[in-house]
C-alpha cells in the first residue's frame, strides 16, 4: 500500500500516491504534523493543552475527537491514525515523514559512520520546520512549534558541522567550501564558522574569497550585534594576508594541503 508522506522540514506538504493530499482544516493539518514529527504515540492530555489550553477538560476532550474523526475523513486509509491507551499516533506501516527519515540517518550515522548517510539526511531538510505555518488561535502550538523549529535548526546544523570535518578530512575542499556556505545561510552570525569557510578559501587557493569573507563576517558582527570579531578571527584574517596560518593549526592544515594536491 502506498506510503503517506508527509514532509515537515521546511513548507509542509502532504501527498498521497504522488499527488498532493487537501486536507481542508488547518487544525486537523495542525494535529496531524504534531503527530508526524516523530511518528511517537502522543497522549490526548498533550495534545488538548497544545490546541485548547484554555478550554476546560471535558471541552478540550470533545474537541480533540471531534477533530480527530475530521483529520481521519480526509486520509486516504482509516487505519492512518492509531488511538490505544488514551494515546494518538500515525501508523509507521502507512505514513512517512521527512523529520523520522532524518532522524534515523542520523542515528545509523551514529553506529556506522558513513559521509553519504549524511548527505542523504541533510538534502531533507528545505527550510525551517513547517515553514509558512500557523494556527493564531492555538498560542501553544505556536510555543511548541517554535521550540520544535530551534531543535530541528540545530540538528541540521551540527549535520552539516560533521559533514564539514568529513569532507576536511578526505580532502574535498570544494564540498567543504559549500557545505559551510549552506550553514552560514541559515546561521549567519556564526563567527567560528566564518573563520573555517575563510580557511577553506585560502586552502583552495582563492585569497580573495578569504578575504572577502572576512569583511563579511566583520559587517555581519557589527550590524546584528554591535561588536568586533574575536582576536583569534583578526589573526587569521593576518595570517592569509601575509600568506601563512596560525602556527597551532600548521600542522593540520598541511595535511588537508598534501589531500588536495593528491
Amino acid at each position: 500500500m502506498p506510503f503517506l508522506e508527509i514532509r515537515l522540514l521546511g513548507p509542509p506538504s502532504v501527498n498521497w500516491t504522488g499527488k498532493p493530499l487537501h486536507i481542508p482544516r488547518r487544525q486537523a493539518r495542525g494535529l496531524l504534523f504534531r503527530l508526524a514529527i516523530h511518528m511517537q504515540p502522543v497522549p490526548r492530555e498533550h495534545l488538548c493543552y497544545l490546541f485548547w489550553s484554555d478550554k476546560p477538560e471535558n471541552q478540550a476532550r470533545r474537541n480533540l475527537s471531534h477533530l480527530l474523526t475530521h483529520l481521519r475523513r480526509a486520509l486516504p486509509a482509516p487505519d492512518d491514525i492509531l488511538s490505544v491507551d488514551d494515546q494518538i499516533a500515525l501508523n509507521g506501516s502507512l505514513v512517512w515523514s521527512d523529520s523520522v527519515a532524518f532522524e534515523q540517518l542520523c542515528t545509523a550515522y551514529q553506529r556506522r559512520p558513513s559521509a553519504p548517510t549524511l548527505h542523504e539526511a541533510v538534502e531533507y531538510y528545505r527550510g525551517p520546520l513547517l515553514m509558512g505555518f500557523s494556527l493564531p488561535r492555538s498560542p501553544d502550538f505556536e510555543s511548541w512549534m517554535t521550540l520544535e523549529r530551534q531543535i530541528w535548526e540545530r540538528h541540521y546544523l551540527e549535520t552539516l558541522s560533521l559533514m564539514i570535518e568529513e569532507a576536511m578530512q578526505a580532502g574535498n575542499v570544494v564540498d567543504a567550501i559549500e557545505l559551510a556556505q549552506r550553514y552560514l545561510y541559515i546561521n549567519r552570525l556564526d563567527e567560528e564558522m566564518h573563520c573555517r569557510l575563510m580557511e577553506l578559501y585560502a586552502i583552495s587557493g582563492n585569497r580573495g574569497a578569504s578575504l572577502a569573507q572576512y569583511r563579511e563576517c566583520v559587517n555581519i558582527l557589527d550590524e546584528e550585534l554591535g561588536i568586533l570579531p574575536l582576536s583569534e578571527t583578526t589573526a587569521l584574517y593576518s595570517a592569509i594576508v601575509k600568506g601563512t596560518f596560525p602556527g597551532r593549526q600548521e600542522s593540520e592544515r598541511s595535511r588537508w594541503l598534501k589531500l588536495v594536491q593528491e
